[in-house]
């Protein structure tokens, strides 16, 4: 199973369609979630810009106007006799409304018996090393690393990059996160997390699974 994050800071025309596409034929993706299209709804053809050859199907949560946007997307042929549960997530940027979606995810976490995978733009940062150039509020890591203690998932370390979005004046973080609890991973073992190039957007592509 090779599946992949990635914020596109936009997906609304052909050519972001195959900038998606060349990364997902490059890392051999089988799930892929987006955030950020910045579009009501992405169409059909971009969408078939991503999976050219191979037939998947998408879900698709639409953006408040220039805001937000999610797909999650997966192809059809892959076999497998576990049913797992899967979560793209975009965070918002508020300490409160954060609490919110931390205490949604948390019910759902502890309610699910399977494999479990949240992944996205979680708009967090677990400790003060993983902010370079910016503003760090101690309380909103210590709420976020409790959220994630909680509903007894496991943080995946980068194994290639410290930070996964870049900003203007040399401001970087990790805020692009993948969290599994232990039926995920023994599920995979063996499994890595990597990011990929940011192409055109300013956040790294995640890439969990095996070399």
């Amino acid at each position: 199973m090779r599946i992949a994050s990635w914020n596109t800071r936009g997906l609304g025309n052909k050519s972001r369609g195959r900038m998606v596409g060349s990364f997902v034929s490059s890392f051999q993706i089988q799930f892929l979630a987006i955030q950020e299209t910045m579009v009501k709804i992405v169409s059909q053809p971009i969408l078939n810009e991503i999976w050219k050859q191979f037939a998947f199907e998408a879900i698709q949560v639409e953006s408040d106007g220039r805001s937000g946007g999610l797909i999650a997307a997966v192809l059809r042929y892959i076999p497998s006799d576990n049913v797992v549960l899967i979560v793209n997530v975009y965070a918002p940027h508020l300490e409160s409304s954060k609490r919110m979606v931390w205490e949604q995810l948390k019910y759902i976490a502890c309610n699910w018996s399977g494999p479990i995978c949240f992944l996205s733009d979680f708009n967090s940062v677990c400790n003060p090393a993983e902010r370079f150039r910016e503003s760090i509020y101690m309380s909103c890591i210590e709420t976020f690393n409790k959220f994630i203690i909680n509903s007894n998932l496991i943080d995946q370390c980068l194994s290639n990059e410290e930070f996964t979005w870049e900003g203007p004046l040399g401001k970087m973080s990790r805020i692009d996160i993948v969290l599994l609890n232990s039926g995920w991973i023994d599920l995979w073992p063996g499994s890595i997390l990597v990011a990929g190039k940011p192409d055109r957007s300013d956040h790294k592509p995640l890439v969990w699974g095996k070399n």
